[in-house]
């Protein structure tokens, strides 16, 4: 991956409030990763399973730790590398917004303002897009929906009739804010449906990825909190919480009403039950089921989910389970002969 347009590595360094070692002059014109990067460019280590490449590297310029090693090289030494990538990234490839204005084929039948509509997109009676929101070709706004200033709806993305999207949220291709929520009566006739007369709410700086999906609730509000990030392939479910700043990877799910808490984590695939409680800085790990409350600062996995340390116990013990059956049924076996010998010397 690399950015084009020309720093020195001392403009880099001031960017991200790290510290030169080496060229600080030395031109810099793009930003690549270790293997990739040559003399002009500007790589970074944030993970010391790479420490290896930077003997091979040809970058001009690394990002690293303050505590790392000397490379011999021109390096900027930073508290948190990962962090400083991500600053010069935006410092080459800064974000280009379309001036505001819109698209002779959208259909606007809301309220724009300082808004850019594009081609094909459509605004319903009563929406309300903010200043500086930019709507992709092919994206439905529905009616009565609100829209905050800042944000980026990409092509084909939905924000349903009624929903509310804060500042600044971005939604991928495909993500639906605000469609059914999955809520039937079984009967004996078949499965009637729970009209869904909630709302969904995202509130400012959400990220909501490719084909992710927040449902409306029956009633009240679906949210999904403040700095909260959502990967591609996300269910939420109506009714749920998910709280401020927490991470869902892709194809994470969370069923209705189950409410999580502050600066939780869901690796990918993991999912939690209905009407659960998910306390602050809980961690579920991949594939993993949460089917209780968690309590703040749990980490867990497997299925059911169970504290993450016992997983991995069990986890290593199960490759062992054929010898361990085996024994217990020879043991079984030595204790039924040894039980009929002590039963007939009684006798």
């Amino acid at each position: 991956m690399s950015a084009t347009g020309g720093r020195t590595v001392a403009e880099i360094a001031a960017c991200v409030g790290g510290t030169v070692e080496g060229e600080a002059e030395r031109s810099i014109l793009a930003v690549c990763g270790l293997e990739d990067a040559g003399e002009a460019d500007v790589s970074f280590l944030a993970n010391r399973r790479y420490a290896k490449r930077m003997a091979t590297t040809r970058a001009g310029c690394v990002l690293v730790g303050e505590q790392d090693k000397s490379y011999g090289r021109t390096v900027i030494r930073c508290a948190d590398p990962y962090l400083a990538f991500a600053k010069v990234l935006r410092l080459f490839s800064p974000e280009v917004r379309p001036p505001a204005g819109v698209h002779p084929t959208a259909v606007v039948e809301g309220v724009v303002t300082g808004a850019t509509i594009m081609a094909l997109a459509y605004v319903g009676p009563g929406a309300i897009v903010g200043e500086g929101s930019v709507v992709h070709p092919g994206v439905y706004v529905g009616a009565g929906a609100r829209v905050g200033q800042g944000c980026t709806l990409l092509a084909g993305s939905v924000v349903a009739d009624g929903c509310v999207l804060g500042d600044r949220v971005w939604l991928n291709p495909g993500a639906v804010v605000g469609g059914e929520g999955f809520g039937f009566v079984t009967t004996a006739g078949g499965h009637v449906k729970i009209p869904q007369t909630g709302r969904a709410v995202i509130g400012d700086d959400v990220e909501i990825g490719a084909n992710s999906c927040v449902d409306r609730a029956a009633m009240g509000d679906t949210e999904v909190q403040r700095g909260a990030k959502l990967d591609n392939l996300v269910q939420v479910g109506h009714g749920a919480t998910v709280g401020p700043d927490n991470l869902l990877v892709s194809y994470a799910g969370v069923a209705g009403s189950t409410r999580l808490g502050r600066n939780v984590v869901f690796a990918a695939r993991a999912g939690a039950l209905g009407h659960l409680e998910v306390g602050d800085g809980v961690i579920l790990g991949a594939d993993a089921l949460l089917t209780e409350d968690a309590a703040p600062g749990e980490r867990r996995s497997g299925v059911p989910a169970i504290p993450h340390r016992r997983w991995l116990r069990v986890a290593a013990s199960l490759p062992e389970l054929p010898e361990l059956l085996a024994t217990v049924r020879r043991l079984e076996a030595e204790v039924a002969r040894l039980k009929a010998t002590v039963l007939k010397e009684g006798t």
